[in-house]
């Protein structure tokens, strides 16, 4: 998805910079998205950051049949429990991700808001898969608003800028904006607004990494349902206590032992050393979803059970607990005092 921006020569230059992240324990301050709002099938910001700056636009196309299908599926399953009941009258729209269509961006509307938002993403083996999902109207990724601040902040857009090019890309894990201003290209974090340090080089190489299909939902799973989601309430900020750099990874962490994990109030980080800006990383794990195998009437709990864990601000943004051990490391912090994992 490209979109093409014409700016007012209204705002002053202003200093022209790059948030560097260091390759593991970069801090960077994090911001999150505003409401948006849909008319059809466009979806305008209805926050400004200036009245001189123009509103950003997206617009949808038309989606393969098989992708509107299995988004309604996950929809129509995920409203059965909270955070998600608002979903049950909810409409959906579709945007493609770069690079090449093999992800989209599904806003969840209700009404004029969004409320939610899915990324479905096609598998090697044929279908689709739940690559991530939430609810909320703010803290969810691909935020125009959130991007326009950024910008403006980091000084990125001048009374001289002209024709800037904009795409959504995906990259496991990582929500992706592609941005080129005056023959400069800039790659920014469409999740945690904030500019990633990437030669096209890095880039691409970070681009063309595929989420592997496994202990995940896909359309191949019929019979898997969510349970209800959980939420701890814990700290939802990896540099509010860094302590967690100092204990020991995670064994490998089963659907069974996460109950236990993330007690009340308590919350658990997640890295990946010397990479962590290729996956938006660090980033605290607040929560969970199960999805749980119902047939003829029955709820079958197993190894097998597919868990997504909750991330980001509040706990908003839901992703496989497979692909966060598959990627990096998890790390508790020393107040999980409840944890089956203290003693390591």
């Amino acid at each position: 998805m490209k979109i093409r921006l014409r700016w007012r020569p209204a705002l002053r230059r202003q200093g022209r910079f790059l948030l560097l992240i260091g390759l593991g324990l970069a801090i960077a301050g994090a911001s999150f998205p505003t409401a948006l709002a849909a008319t059809n099938t466009r979806v305008s910001v209805v926050q400004a950051v200036s009245a001189d700056l123009p509103v950003l636009e997206m617009k949808s196309i038309a989606s393969p049949v098989t992708v509107q299908e299995f988004s309604q599926q996950m929809i129509d399953k995920l409203a059965a429990e909270a955070p998600f009941t608002d979903w049950k009258d909810a409409s959906p729209i579709y945007y493609p991700l770069g690079p090449g269509t093999h992800s989209w961006l599904v806003n969840v509307m209700n009404g004029q808001q969004r409320i939610g938002y899915m990324i479905i993403s096609a598998t090697d083996q044929g279908g689709y898969m739940l690559s991530e999902y939430g609810a909320g109207t703010t803290g969810l990724p691909y935020s125009l608003s959130e991007l326009r601040q950024l910008l403006v902040q980091q000084g990125l857009i001048s009374s001289s800028a002209s024709d800037i090019t904009l795409s959504a890309l995906y990259a496991p894990l990582l929500p992706v904006w592609k941005i080129t201003i005056d023959e400069k290209t800039f790659f920014i974090n469409a999740s945690m607004p904030q500019i990633l340090p990437w030669s096209l080089s890095k880039a691409d190489a970070v681009l063309k990494g595929k989420l592997a299909a496994n202990n995940v939902v896909t359309s191949r799973d019929d019979h898997l349902s969510p349970d209800s989601a959980y939420r701890s309430g814990g700290v939802d900020d990896p540099y509010a206590d860094l302590l967690w750099l100092t204990v020991p990874k995670l064994p490998m962490v089963s659907a069974d032992d996460i109950m236990s994990l993330i007690p009340k109030e308590g919350s658990i980080a997640f890295q990946a050393a010397g990479r962590n800006d290729a996956l938006g990383a660090p980033f605290m794990i607040t929560g969970y979803q199960r999805w749980l195998l119902h047939t003829a009437g029955s709820t079958k709990e197993n190894s097998d059970t597919t868990v997504y864990v909750a991330s980001g601000h509040a706990g908003r943004r839901y992703l496989p607990l497979s692909a966060l051990q598959d990627n990096g490391t998890l790390h508790k912090l020393n107040g999980n005092k409840d944890s089956i994992y203290t003693d390591i």
